[in-house]
């Protein structure tokens, strides 16, 4: 039997070594990457506004930064009423949680007895709390994120001048395909998103209201900031929402879960499906799956940009590699 020789061209040794050296490149620039990623989903959000600002003779640079202007003012008046109010009753709820947790008794079992079997839960607070502090408290990387995105949206409309020497007459044209489904796939999710955390906040606002259960409105914006974690933030607050109110009553603790299922539902057979799937149009199966796997590989980040990343993927895929149907007589 002859010995089989495998001849390895210099081309293919070329080829793996550049292709190995680009990964480690993007795996070292995956802030930056991520920093422009999410940069480049505002944009897509924001552009069709501006669009239609600029059909009233408004230049663009003016109607992005009236845009910019309306936003913060949203958020520092949002702030500024319900801080206070979140403060005073978050405090509470921080020095009362842990004891509530130590003293409840489930079938003679206290919650120390349970400790390596939830010791996952364990994580879940401090990620919550370290992805609350880098939103919210990190001011340079959100005036970068301002900046990057003003000048994206300033050169949205040169786009196809800049990309027309890359790929050329017949891949520019693919290339702004994609470029304007992910406006509008992503520029749905974004308003999807909001709509959902604002209903869902509201409606356990209101819930908690109704049965009596302290800290409403810290509880109502925490579950109303896990939505954006679609299946798994809801059934996180729902949790945390029944530790509250063990330390009223069981009854209160139990309309607290039912506050949490009634919610569910209407998210689940409601608000979801007529948000979700007709303006993004997810399968709810497909997105609990891309969610749970961005978790996985990259945590709570990861399970926030899962879904714009598989928009993103899935996009350049229909777009570049059209699903041909044989014609049938």
């Amino acid at each position: 039997m002859k010995p089989v020789r495998v001849e390895i061209s210099y081309k293919t040794i070329v080829f793996s070594v550049v292709f190995l050296l680009s990964l480690l490149v993007i795996w070292e620039l995956r802030a930056i990457l991520l920093t422009f990623f999410v940069c480049f989903i505002f944009m897509e959000a924001l552009n069709p506004t501006i669009t239609k600002l600029e059909k009233f003779k408004i230049p663009r640079a003016l109607a992005i930064l009236l845009i910019y202007t309306i936003l913060i003012a949203i958020i520092g008046f949002a702030v500024a009423g319900i801080v206070p109010v979140i403060a005073e009753q978050s405090t509470g709820l921080i020095k009362t949680l842990p004891q509530t947790i130590s003293n409840i008794k489930l079938f003679g079992y206290t919650a120390a007895d349970f400790n390596n079997q939830f010791k996952i839960l364990e994580t879940i607070p401090s990620e919550i709390a370290q992805l609350t502090f880098s939103l919210f408290s990190n001011i340079f990387s959100a005036l970068v994120v301002l900046v990057i995105t003003f000048y994206l949206l300033m050169e949205r409309k040169n786009i196809h001048h800049y990309s027309l020497p890359f790929f050329g007459k017949t891949g520019n044209d693919k290339f702004l395909e994609v470029i304007q489904n992910l406006e509008t796939r992503l520029g749905s999710w974004i308003i999807a998103e909001l709509i959902l955390m604002t209903v869902v906040g509201l409606l356990c606002y209101f819930g908690f209201l109704i049965i009596g259960l302290p800290y409403a409105a810290p509880l109502a914006v925490i579950a109303g900031i896990l939505e954006i974690i679609p299946s798994i933030g809801p059934t996180a607050s729902a949790a945390i929402a029944v530790l509250v109110g063990l330390s009223v009553s069981p009854i209160t603790a139990i309309l607290a879960l039912v506050v949490g299922i009634i919610v569910q539902q209407l998210e689940n057979n409601l608000i979801v499906p007529k948000v979700m799937r007709e303006t993004v149009g997810l399968n709810p199966l497909v997105t609990i799956l891309v969610i749970t796997s961005g978790a996985r590989l990259a945590g709570i980040i990861g399970a926030i940009l899962a879904i714009p990343i598989f928009i993103t993927g899935q996009v350049i895929f229909k777009t570049l590699y059209p699903l041909s149907l044989p014609n049938r007589k």
